[in-house]
């Protein structure tokens, strides 16, 4: 029988760890910063000394082309679909270069496939599934955690479709010392183990979740950024990484 969530979330902190002073300490992975170059104008003479040579050099020869910046966290990974019209499943993205494969569990027995070449943040790919439903559609990883974006169909009907990250570790209260170890599957069970190796249950309802306890459903909102879950006890979870140890 599962814990109450209520003596979870009441679980006395070790010493340095009380709940008024800690600082969350997930959330956001580092960026990548895009490269900047040094252009330097070339002579169209060898050994050239003149004074003009050298005032073309320092002249712009107008804006200098950047690399455009990279995902700011690795799409590869189980997702979880939330708030859209593409219909409820999972999606396991597999990340080879900028080349992308997928395959998809829907919540209604479906399977589908997808596959697509990710440039920057931006993912254009390719659909079909189980029901002889294809189309195309794009995924813009606008934070670390979290892609949306649009899908056409053969039909010529359109939708969106959001994912979100709740597949991986969560810090409790932001402390990496008390971390959930949470996994999802295409129906949008929850399972997680707490830091004493404690098995809790819940359900994903779009970007809620919802752990059961013997005192009921303790209601979770994801933010914005799928960086954290306020809770509505007044405890919270931050993002603290993607994997999950083996089980």
């Amino acid at each position: 029988m599962a814990i109450s969530m209520f003596m979870i979330f009441a679980v006395t902190p070790t010493p340095g760890l009380a709940q008024e002073n800690q600082v969350p300490s997930g959330g956001r992975l580092p960026e990548e910063k895009p490269v900047n170059r040094k252009v330097t104008a070339k002579s169209s003479r060898t050994g050239a000394k003149s004074r003009g040579a050298i005032q073309s050099s320092t002249k712009s020869s107008g804006p200098v082309a950047r690399t455009p910046m990279g995902p700011t966290d690795s799409i590869a990974g189980k997702w979880w679909t939330s708030s859209n019209d593409f219909g409820t499943s999972q999606v396991f993205f597999e990340l080879n270069g900028t080349s992308v494969s997928g395959s998809i569990m829907y919540a209604d027995g479906r399977t589908g496939d997808l596959s697509g070449s990710l440039v920057g943040r931006k993912l254009n790919f390719s659909w079909s599934n189980s029901s002889g439903d294809q189309g195309t559609g794009s995924l813009e990883q606008s934070w670390n955690n979290f892609l949306g974006g649009s899908f056409r169909n053969q039909k010529g009907a359109s939708g969106s479709w959001t994912l979100s990250r709740v597949n991986g570790n969560w810090c409790f209260e932001g402390s990496r010392n008390i971390v959930r170890q949470v996994t999802h599957n295409e129906r949008g069970q929850v399972f997680f183990l707490s830091e004493d190796s404690g098995r809790e249950v819940g359900h994903l309802q779009g970007p809620l979740i919802f752990l059961h306890g013997q005192s009921g459903n303790i209601k979770g909102t994801m933010d914005y950024q799928a960086n954290r879950v306020d809770f509505a006890t007044g405890a919270f979870w931050t993002w603290c990484g993607p994997r999950v140890p083996q089980r």
